[in-house]
């Protein structure tokens, strides 16, 4: 196993979030929103402030663009890797395919919020419109920027060299969001130095669902990368998650109690269906390229 691959790739999840935060820090904030309140602030009330994001934004970029850079001299001076753009799932050909089939997968897991969704109007064109109407900067933040430039570092740029460390495809795909979920550490270091500080307990609670979560899709994302051989659907598959967010059963007593069984029903076999149908829809030869 060759170590010095795996040395670069958590290099690269350390610097995407040391960015955000230089970023943050050092960039000045935009002339349009010159205020910003004074009293002290919990970190989630920051983190959503349209200059803060913005910063933010910039700095993702910013680190995406060097860890892409950084993957690419390290496979190709140290790995003497030849078609550099397809083993970072860039190469344009296989992208729509890739893209589809994780859209296609994503929807088919989340068949139970999706219908929950559409019971409470999600799908109506007056609720689309709405919706659109009041896209903003955490839109862009949530549904753009971040899943883009954090599946270009964290698949794009860091399975590959996983790959050429040796690690198998299935040690990759089990073992590599772990970087992926540590790098989302951050939220909860933040939210303990915050003023007011929330109870630690919480914070605490909120990091261990956060690091489950993200790392159940970051094996989800490395395998969509490696079986499509694409980054395209890892994020098309980050963006329907983020759009969508945690299942919440409270919805459906809540709202649903009449529909509650068949709403459950709905929640199981989405999942049972993405697990069903991954590998005959990411198999060459059916909807990905040989």
């Amino acid at each position: 196993m060759r170590v010095e691959f795996l040395v670069v790739a958590v290099l690269l999840a350390v610097l995407y979030v040391v960015f955000i935060y230089a970023a943050e820090a050092l960039l000045p904030c935009d002339a349009s929103q010159p205020q910003q309140q004074q009293q002290p602030q919990t970190t989630r009330s920051r983190r959503d402030e349209p200059a803060v994001i913005r910063q933010r934004m910039r700095g993702a970029c910013v680190a995406t663009a060097v860890s892409l850079g950084l993957a690419a001299c390290v496979l190709w001076l140290r790995a003497n890797e030849q078609q550099i753009g397809k083993e970072m799932g860039l190469a344009p050909r296989a992208a729509p395919a890739s893209a589809l089939v994780g859209v296609v997968l994503t929807c088919v897991g989340f068949l139970g919020p999706l219908a929950v969704d559409r019971l409470e109007g999600a799908f109506q064109w007056d609720s689309v419109r709405a919706a659109w109407s009041a896209w903003g900067m955490t839109e862009w933040r949530n549904l753009v920027v971040g899943p883009v430039t954090e599946e270009l570092v964290f698949r794009g740029s860091v399975v590959p060299l996983w790959l050429k460390a040796g690690v198998s495809p299935a040690g990759v795909i089990a073992f590599s969001p772990l970087v992926f979920a540590a790098a989302h550490v951050h939220h909860a270091v933040a939210a303990l130095v915050a003023v007011p500080r929330p109870p630690v307990n919480a914070v605490l609670a909120r990091m261990v669902l956060q690091i489950s979560y993200t790392w159940v899709f970051g094996c989800f994302a490395a395998a969509l990368f490696i079986r499509t051989h694409s980054v395209a659907g890892s994020i098309a598959a980050h963006i329907v998650c983020n759009h969508q967010g945690l299942p919440d059963l409270r919805r459906i007593s809540a709202g649903f109690p009449q529909y509650k069984y068949p709403l459950w029903i709905a929640h199981v076999v989405g999942l049972v269906g993405l697990a069903v149908l991954f590998e005959p829809m990411t198999r060459p030869g059916v909807f990905i390229s040989e």
